[in-house]
């Protein structure tokens, strides 16, 4: 087991050091009841005890789950050296057991629980923010297993610390060990006690101001550009005269107030603001919907925010008047402005009722132009008859002469479009068939008829001569041996 220790610190290199004293040692995300039913055990490493006051666990969705809150001013939560602090889900506690676990939390996850059973990272972070401890893991477990960290032996038990997978290991639930958690009061000097003074009673007749309590005014969630370091939420000292402190004040942000934040002492002067960002408190407000709301260190609800609804870029969701709406003049640690658009909007309307004159009684004022129109008279005349031989135009409505036809001259044709008498164009004579006429047979033949005559007279021959060129031969040669044969 020793040369496995020491070849897995030899080839992993540690996140987070592995001499801290408080490390994880079993995570339980679940059982066969119900997934809700979840336990993380912290166990103190080392020979000396520890102060885990403030001390958070936080999920991979880096929701801070459960918390080591003090229960009051002084109060403060010591793990003495090898002893057990555990903290389960209220569905994980049966028969009023609730005694032996050092923090109880509700999950925050619906019926899926806070831990995830496939795969999930459990850290723990001390009361600055510094990791201590992390475990992670992606390979999923039964509702009857459980992660455990490897012992190296036991009386006191001593624990694999070195930061990698070789440290955890799958094993079958089991009970969950007592909590050995120490409640303790933190030293601080006492005031002494002061002499009884004779207590005088009350003057009915002078009223007697009760403080406010603080409360938030202003939410940016979409800033514009980067949301990192740009989200904040702003929270007010309403009174005139008192100064409120915010130590140990509970803010909840989230759809579901899932993720709580311990304030620190912050002193409100009367009528100041206070500005967390979310790069100062580690908060998100999403650009979708959110909340937030304001608790005394006892858990009272003094400051709630109604969930806003997709701000537009650099939109805060203020109060304005009692009343939250969209602004888009954010004002940080300034009294809270309505929007521009809102407040342009009431000047022009103010200015422009201002400047408009009354209209006449025979007028009204166009909704378009904003300018004063005449009333459109409510009776109306018939135009007067054409006189006869006239018509009226349906264009114009007015009266025209009707036009008359009259017959055209022997030799002219009606021009359609004029309606006017013109003369029939005659065609010149033409040598040649014209397209959509009738061709006129001039009379007698032309020369290319006697050409075509003669070329077929020559074929004829041509063929007779070629039919009859041996009898032509020698008709030839007789004809030429009768004269070569007469003397000279």
């Amino acid at each position: 087991m020793g040369l496995v220790v020491l070849a897995g610190s030899a080839c992993v290199t540690p996140t987070y050091a592995s001499s801290a004293a408080i490390i994880i040692t079993n995570v339980r995300a679940g059982s066969q009841a119900s997934a809700q039913e979840e336990g993380i055990v912290l166990y103190n490493n080392a020979s000396f005890e520890v102060d885990i006051t403030n001390w958070c666990l936080i999920n991979k969705l880096l929701t801070q789950f459960a918390c080591f809150t003090p229960r009051t001013q002084y109060d403060t939560s010591i793990i003495p050296a090898y002893s057990y602090a555990i903290a389960v889900s209220s569905k994980a506690i049966h028969n009023n057991n609730e005694n032996s676990f050092s923090l109880i939390y509700d999950s925050s996850a619906g019926s899926s629980g806070t831990i995830v059973a496939s795969a999930d990272t459990i850290s723990l972070l001390d009361a600055t923010g510094r990791y201590v401890d992390q475990f992670t893991w992606s390979s999923s477990i039964s509702s009857a297993q459980q992660w455990a960290r490897t012992k190296l032996s036991t009386l006191p038990d001593l624990f694999i610390d070195t930061d990698s997978s070789i440290d955890w290991q799958k094993v079958a639930f089991s009970e969950l060990p007592m909590t050995q958690l120490q409640h303790r009061e933190a030293p601080h000097d006492v005031p002494p006690e002061e002499p009884e003074v004779p207590i005088d009673e009350p003057d009915p007749t002078v009223e007697v101001s009760i403080p406010l309590p603080p409360i938030i005014t202003e939410l940016l969630p979409n800033a514009v550009g980067s949301d990192t370091g740009n989200e904040f939420i702003e929270i007010l000292n309403p009174n005139e005269q008192a100064v409120i402190s915010l130590k140990n004040y509970q803010l909840k942000v989230g759809a579901s107030l899932e993720k709580t934040i311990i304030l620190a002492d912050y002193i409100l002067q009367p009528g100041e603001y206070k500005v967390f960002s979310n790069a100062e408190l580690g908060y998100s407000l999403l650009n979708t919907s959110s909340r937030a709301s304001l608790f005394t260190p006892g858990g009272v609800l003094v400051s709630d925010v109604p969930a806003y609804n997709s701000p537009a870029d650099g939109e805060s969701w203020a109060l304005i008047d009692d009343s939250w709406r969209y602004t888009n003049q954010p004002t940080p640690g300034f009294d809270n402005l309505a929007s521009n658009e809102e407040s342009e909007e009431a000047d022009d309307e103010t200015a422009t009722a201002a400047t408009l004159k009354a209209c006449a009684a025979n007028q009204y004022r166009s909704l378009e132009t904003n300018r004063c129109r005449l009333l459109s008279s409510t009776t109306s005349s018939k135009p007067a008859a054409c006189k006869p031989g006239q018509e009226r135009n349906l264009e114009t409505n007015r009266c025209k002469a009707v036009a008359t036809t009259t017959a055209c001259k022997e030799g002219q044709e009606k021009n359609p479009e004029t309606n006017r008498c013109r003369n029939i164009k005659q065609l010149s004579t033409a040598n040649y068939g014209v397209k959509g006429a009738p061709t006129k047979q001039q009379g007698g033949m032309g020369w290319y008829m006697w050409a075509a005559i003669a070329g077929v007279v020559l074929l004829i021959i041509g063929y007779g001569v070629w039919e009859w060129r041996v009898e032509l031969k020698q008709l030839f040669q007789a004809v030429k041996a009768k004269f070569a044969a007469k003397p000279n």
